[in-house]
């Protein structure tokens, strides 16, 4: 975005016994891709190289790679149509791999997001989802490094106001009101267990991510973006039958919690 103000968002992850070789294969390539980030991805390699990313049909898209240097940056450029002006809107995204001390220091930064009030809805949903999404990257090399990935998931349309359907999700236990105080109930319908979900963020009204320690270290993750909710549940190492099971449970009670049954 040219002669506009922007902002950025950045963080950095600490990711132990990790070489940088190892979290650019988790980054830049499709199957890395898929076991932390979307549903679905493609990497065509190398400078003039694409990423495709996938969340579902209508929520899928592909950008150019503008920086391809392995194990150590790698970034992609999305386009977001015109401004006021008829310029371009570029919002860069950067990965940073640094080795230090044993473990390997990820740092991300996502540029070129418009200052204005337009892009506020935005800005908060790419800082929650990132919030999330580093948080699997490190979870998935702690606990299933190397395992595929299976999902139970869904995006499912709604009407209904966020706090609307915050306040349905919570009394359909699939998300928790207050925090950690209230994870012993996180997605109870998904899994019979002793141990207590464990919250890793929760903002009313916009998101919400547990850790299913019952599951196999499952991942459950929620996200309120505009006219639709995503649900999804990241298995590492259970068979295909069992997340079949886990995505009827899901989608009967997402169809209970918003109002279809």
């Amino acid at each position: 975005m040219t002669d506009a103000k922007t902002r950025s968002l950045e963080f950095e992850r600490d990711i132990e016994d990790a070489s940088p070789e190892d979290i650019w294969e988790a980054l830049a390539t499709s199957e890395g891709l898929r076991r932390w980030f979307p549903l679905d991805a493609r990497v065509t390699p190398g400078q003039s190289g694409t990423v495709w990313l996938s969340w579902g049909p209508g929520c899928e898209g592909e950008a150019p790679i503008h920086v391809w240097e392995p194990g150590a940056r790698f970034g992609w450029t999305e386009s977001h149509g015109e401004d006021a002006e008829g310029r371009p809107i570029k919002v860069a995204v950067d990965f940073y791999i640094e080795g230090r001390d044993g473990s390997t220091v990820v740092r991300l930064v996502q540029s070129g997001i418009g200052a204005s009030a337009d892009w506020d809805a935005m800005y908060d949903a790419l800082k929650d989802g990132w919030t999330y999404f580093l948080f699997n990257l490190v979870y998935y090399f702690r606990k299933h490094r190397g395992k595929e990935r299976r999902l139970a998931w869904k995006r499912a349309a709604t009407d209904l106001a966020r706090d609307v359907a915050w306040d349905r999700l919570v009394g359909a236990a699939l998300v928790v009101g207050n925090g950690a105080a209230a994870a012993g109930s996180a997605a109870e319908i998904l899994v019979d267990r002793a141990r207590p979900a464990q919250v890793v963020a929760a903002r009313p009204g916009h998101h919400f991510a547990a850790t299913l320690p019952d599951l196999d270290d499952s991942v459950f993750f929620v996200e309120l973006e505009g006219r639709h909710i995503g649900f999804w549940l990241s298995t590492y190492g259970i068979d295909e039958d069992r997340v079949a099971e886990l995505q009827s449970a899901l989608d009967e009670r997402i169809e209970v919690a918003l109002g279809s049954k």
